[in-house]
């Protein structure tokens, strides 16, 4: 493969992932991962890092922590 190929296949490879590229951008960059292994194994890695991430931090943060967070905030400032 080209290394210009693969440079801008990696480059993009988030956007890509995303959906977020242009429909003939998104046909380039996946007609590069067919044909380059090393470009799409970094693809696989980069999705499965991603939907970890997504199922990571799914608790919610208790009703009560803006207020406690603001109200030290503003101990921090009168203490200034």
């Amino acid at each position: 493969m080209a290394k210009k190929q693969c440079e801008e296949a990696l480059e993009k490879l988030f956007e890509f992932i995303d959906h977020e590229l242009p429909d003939d951008e998104l046909i380039r960059i996946g007609e590069h991962l067919q044909d380059c292994p090393p470009c799409e194994a970094e693809r696989r890695i980069n999705e499965k890092i991603k939907n970890l991430a997504s199922q990571c931090g799914g608790e919610c943060a208790p009703d009560d922590l803006r207020a406690r967070i603001l109200q030290t905030i503003q101990q921090v400032r009168e203490g200034a």
